[in-house]
């Protein structure tokens, strides 16, 4: 098979940060990365590690605690419920001032203008400006210009004129999870937003967000079947849905060695 590939990275919050995990067991096999087609988390890793910050995320994501990541979390109730303007304030620290024109690999992101209701692909212009359109996520992640990846949440399209090996990563399999061998207590989080909720008014809006949380969700596994079905990847590396929630970024370690383990495993069937 040609070690020079494709990467096919898809949206699903916190679970992304099992890229991390992909991306170095690909290059420990001799894999060589030559364009990344990613959206929303996809978008995010994928950017970072184009740039060549991939080591400096992974350094400060792995540093989070349980309390740092709730402190992130700047709540509001405009046109979403997290404006996520201190994770981005950190992110755009990492990537510095990194045009497309910069990046060593072809790098494609993905993001939706919902007023068209079309793809939108970002190949050029800021890096920052296209991860933060793309991973806006709409009534939970506040939108960026152009809004996230809901139009094209698996981007195997963009990657099918390329010679090389595509290897796509799906983050909503229903396969089986199992906890790997650091603790997990996804509780945390879970108890932080009961006690934000407060009012009754509030727990209405809470109720009414997580609806369309799960519908969107939903919506989501729907779009990456459909892409799976209509275009080709010579390998699809599969994480489960289970593995994490949308605001897991607390457990990094984690994720990224089940997304190091799910590669070995689909690499080596």
């Amino acid at each position: 098979m040609n070690k020079e590939i494709s990467l096919v990275l898809s949206g699903g919050g916190a679970r992304g940060l099992t890229y991390i995990g992909v991306i170095e067991e690909l290059e420990r096999n001799g894999y060589i990365i030559k364009s990344i087609a990613g959206t929303s988390i996809g978008a995010l890793i994928g950017g970072v590690y184009a740039a060549g910050k991939l080591q400096e995320f992974k350094k400060w994501v792995t540093s989070l605690s349980k309390y740092d990541v709730f402190k992130l979390m700047d709540f509001t109730l405009k046109l979403g419920f997290i404006k996520m303007d201190r994770v981005f304030d950190e992110i755009k620290k990492i990537i510095g001032e990194c045009d497309f024109s910069c990046l060593s690999i072809d790098l494609k992101i993905v993001a939706a203008d919902l007023s068209t209701t079309k793809e939108v692909i970002f190949d050029k212009g800021d890096l920052f400006d296209a991860i933060r359109a793309s991973i806006a996520y709409p009534t939970i992640i506040t939108p960026h210009y152009i809004n996230g990846g809901i139009v094209n949440p698996m981007p195997l399209n963009i990657v099918q004129d390329y010679n090389n090996t595509i290897i796509a990563v799906d983050l909503s399999s229903d396969i089986e999870y199992k906890q790997q061998t650091i603790n997990t207590d996804y509780s945390f989080i879970k108890k932080l937003i009961k006690s934000w909720r407060g009012s009754k008014k509030k727990k209405e809006q809470w109720s009414y967000i997580k609806l369309i949380d799960q519908s969107l969700s939903t919506m989501n596994k729907q779009l990456t079947r459909l892409s799976l079905k209509l275009y080709k990847s010579d390998i699809l590396i599969k994480i489960s849905v289970d593995s994490g929630g949308f605001f897991d970024y607390y457990n990094a370690n984690e994720l990224i060695e089940y997304g190091r383990k799910q590669t070995k495993k689909y690499l080596n069937p």
